[in-house]
């Protein structure tokens, strides 16, 4: 049931000088009836009259807006409807819609993806932002969807919403020692929810509420060895918007429904913390520090908690002070770090761990000076003494222009990786098209194949104008099949929509492609082939 919101507060408008160029947009539609909205009062609300903090919210701007009646923060930007031919992709094996087909609305929006595997019987389930969920007069409400699949990726089942009081952010993972999944989220007024499925991803209920206010960009990891010390536990990290913006922490050893004390992790301009336990039961997590927001160089840091997740101390970082990748135009535009195209750019890394206790962590920035060349790259390192050291720096992308590639992501099975982004190597202009491409080692980083591109054409872009300026997604998960392939999802706004009476336009969606990399990669590793692989500097 959707509450009565509180009294508008005063915003005090952003000093960039663009600002004012910026066309309005058509008022925001309501929420359908199943939403459900925690009016919050002003104090709570006063964060959203801080113009840096504001730029620096993730999904939390989103919640906020609703909960405080600020939905004049939203949709300050609209791209251009874009349906031409899209070049088609180099392999044969089909991409597959991870949501439902043939949605109909002003705002249909899934992007912004978590994966997970049930490792007893091969269930993956998909959690991504959905705001049809939250706008279209059929759905289930929040800002939450999720998709199963029983058949590696090749097929998808949406299962709607998560819950009625989920906004987003979502963070999936399979818990072995009771065989369920569990999804975090943000929740409505700017808490965090944790929800569990107790039937294999058919439905979710919630179980808990981690934090209560200012709450962004949350993600869960699982300590899944059964010889580990801490087996079973569940570690929460966010950014905190309620203490200044600080990465902090929780864990719960009861299956998410108890949480400890708050502890922090890392202080200044952070956001974006990416966890993941190692096979000796020790906690790590990276993070993105930037020296000045906008236009302040990155920082990647990294920390570990040796005490289950109670505290944390920093390691080495694994890069210090290069360059912030954003194009002047767009960051000028969109009031935050953007990419050519207007889309927003949130430049934190992903971080996993292979079972041999090796740390690898997938960052990116700017290598060539600020809004010249190559705006935005990704890179790989990795550590074999607990972040102490860290190996020579690795391109992943191998294409020779000055185009973007950018959001990488990173998983890791045993001693197998997979690593992800987008492309706009296939676009000339570097601003209409994006494809998704991996690169999967099998050796935990030492050697690896070539680049594959999966996505099957050029997705455009469309900015959903209903929610956060320019927001495109701010990461995605792939995943190491422990049956057999690499999962790899990703935004993709191919297909039209009809929103009469304003007419046609792209719909962003969710896809996948769990068959192309994974064939290539398992027909050289299983045939010890590795003539096409390169070797990563150590």
């Amino acid at each position: 049931m959707v509450g009565t919101r509180a009294p508008r507060v005063s915003f005090v408008a952003l000093s960039l000088a663009v600002a004012a160029v910026v066309p309005a947009v058509a008022d925001v539609p309501e929420p359908n009836a199943q939403t459900v909205i925690v009016p919050l009062p002003p104090e709570s609300c006063a964060i959203l009259d801080d113009p840096q903090a504001v730029a620096r919210m993730d999904g939390l701007l989103f919640n906020l807006a609703w909960s405080c009646d600020r939905t004049d923060l939203l949709g300050q930007v609209e791209s251009e409807f874009f349906a031409g031919a899209a070049p088609a992709g180099e392999e044969s094996f089909p991409d597959t819609q991870v949501n439902q087909l043939g949605e109909t609305g002003s705002s249909t929006t899934q992007s912004e993806t978590s994966i997970a595997e049930n490792e007893d019987n091969g269930t993956l389930c998909s959690g991504y932002n959905d705001s049809c969920e939250f706008f279209c007069p059929g759905g289930g409400g929040g800002f939450t969807g999720f998709s199963r699949s029983t058949d590696g990726g090749e097929t998808w089942d949406d299962r709607g919403a998560v819950g009625a009081n989920t906004f987003g952010d979502p963070s999936v993972i399979w818990r072995r020692i009771d065989g369920k999944f569990y999804f975090a989220t943000l929740g409505s007024g700017g808490s965090l929810r944790m929800s569990r499925s107790d039937d294999d991803c058919l439905t979710f209920t919630e179980i808990s509420t981690p934090a209560t206010g200012g709450d962004d960009k949350e993600l869960i990891t699982v300590d899944n060895n059964a010889l580990s010390p801490n087996y079973g536990n569940i570690y929460l990290l966010w950014t905190d918007f309620g203490v200044g913006g600080n990465i902090v922490a929780k864990r719960s050893t009861d299956g998410g429904v108890n949480w400890s004390a708050q502890t922090t992790v890392g202080t200044g301009i952070v956001q974006g913390a990416w966890p993941f336990v190692a096979p000796n039961g020790d906690v790590y997590v990276a993070w993105l520090l930037l020296s000045a927001f906008p236009n302040g160089n990155v920082t990647i840091k990294v920390a570990r908690s040796t005490d289950a997740g109670l505290s944390y101390g920093a390691v080495t970082d694994v890069v210090t002070g290069v360059t912030g990748p954003r194009n002047a135009a767009a960051t000028a535009t969109c009031f935050r770090d953007a990419l050519n195209g207007n889309i927003r750019y949130l430049a934190s890394p992903q971080l996993s761990i292979t079972d041999d206790g090796v740390l690898h962590v997938v960052y990116s920035y700017d290598p060539d000076g600020f809004n010249v060349g190559d705006v935005v790259d990704v890179f790989y390192k990795r550590s074999i003494n607990n972040g102490s050291t860290w190996s020579t720096e690795m391109r992943l992308s191998t294409d020779a222009t000055t185009t973007d590639q950018y959001f990488p992501a990173i998983h890791t099975d045993g001693t197998k990786l997979i690593t992800g982004w987008y492309s706009r190597e296939n676009d000339t202009a570097n601003n209409l098209l994006q494809d998704y491409y991996i690169r999967t080692s099998p050796d935990g980083g030492a050697t690896w194949n070539d680049p594959v591109r999966v996505s099957d054409v050029s997705s455009p872009i469309q900015l959903d104008p209903n929610l956060a300026t320019c927001y495109h997604g701010d990461y995605d998960q792939a995943l190491m099949s422990a049956m057999g392939s690499p999962v790899a999802q990703w935004a993709d706004d191919r297909n039209l929509v009809d929103t009469s009476p304003v007419g046609m336009r792209n719909d962003p969606d969710v896809f996948s492609d769990g068959t192309s990399g994974g064939a290539l990669f398992q027909d050289g590793f299983e045939s010890g082939d590795t003539s096409r692989w390169d070797q990563t500097a150590q």
